[in-house]
């Protein structure tokens, strides 16, 4: 996709290329002036936002490069982006990145790991420029009653979101869930597992289902929902009390697909923040999330079926052992 469009930034024209660039990947490229005056380059590393490069020429003043970061970010914001990452030098250009918005990631904060592979390059620091605000713990404790007061015993099924790959996400009107494959068209078998001997997937860990509800409160966004990476949002209360593992959720009336929640955790990470902000993570993998579920859940297939967003999701609890 090419997007071209041109405004006026501190009396400089800037032209907008979207572009899919084969030496770099996915990415936007922004350039000032015609003859060209400087460039900014955002790389797409598995969906993330990464300065790669900044070029502004002879910019006395610095106003080149802050009218394309400015721009840059703009789009990406428009585009769902939560925030955009720098690798600069420690030092002048550490310094004149903080001069355009950003700030130090924190060396002991998790992050995804292409940007985490880059802690190891000696001489630079990871930044980041957030683009738009994101709940803070306050926000969040005060929107509990809300979580707690979704449903119990049938709930609904309100988006189905596959990830064919790193990065990208596809919203379902029909989602068809397998056996072996589980959500058809989804990476889950091809991303393997940490949690398996040989690194291959793990078969509990076929799908990843979070509360609709608190997804909806974070992105503040319906475009940015099916950030969060869960192939399954629901409004149902997924509490370890109230769906201990090996429940049973049937989506879709008697005849429909069938999942079982499984005993593996389900913990946010680096992603999450990025997509969130940190306040979010220690919120839900805290003293308050971890018992609620509030990142969600790992279940697997075991009835295969299509599944829709609005049906239904009845509650089955395992059966108590004979003389319990």
């Amino acid at each position: 996709m090419t997007d071209h469009a041109v405004r006026p930034a501190r009396q400089r024209d800037l032209v907008h290329l979207g572009i899919e660039d084969e030496a770099h990947g996915p990415g936007l490229t922004m350039v000032a002036g015609d003859p060209a005056l400087g460039h900014v380059r955002i790389d797409l590393l598995d969906g993330h936002a990464h300065l790669a490069r900044l070029h502004a020429g002879v910019d006395l003043d610095g106003s080149i490069a802050r009218a394309l970061v400015d721009a840059a970010c703009e789009r990406l914001a428009a585009k769902g982006h939560g925030q955009v990452t720098a690798h600069p030098y420690a030092g002048a250009e550490a310094r004149a990145h903080a001069a355009l918005g950003f700030t130090d990631i924190p060396a002991d904060e998790p992050l995804p790991g292409p940007l985490a592979a880059m802690r190891d390059d000696a001489g630079r620091v990871l930044q980041r420029r957030v683009l738009r605000r994101h709940r803070t713990t306050e926000d969040l404790a005060a929107f509990l009653p809300s979580l707690d007061a979704a449903p119990r015993e049938v709930g609904t099924l309100r988006a189905v979101v596959r990830r064919p790959s790193p990065g990208h996400r596809e919203v379902l009107e029909v989602g068809h869930l397998d056996l072996d494959e589980g959500l058809v068209g989804d990476s889950w078998a091809a991303r393997g597992s940490r949690r398996t001997p040989d690194g291959s997937a793990h078969p509990d860990m076929q799908l990843n289902i979070m509360s609709h509800r608190l997804v909806e409160f974070l992105a503040q966004d319906p475009e940015r929902e099916p950030l969060a990476g869960d192939q399954m949002l629901l409004d149902l209360d997924l509490s370890h009390d109230h769906l201990p593992a090996w429940t049973e959720l049937h989506i879709g009336g008697p005849d429909g697909a069938v999942v079982v929640v499984t005993d593996q955790p389900h913990n946010g990470c680096g992603k999450f923040i990025a997509r969130f902000g940190k306040d979010a993570l220690a919120f839900v993998n805290g003293p308050v999330g971890k018992p609620r579920r509030l990142r969600g859940l790992c279940a697997k297939v075991v009835r295969p079926g299509q599944v829709r967003p609005g049906d239904e999701v009845v509650v089955v609890r395992p059966s108590a052992p004979a003389g319990a």
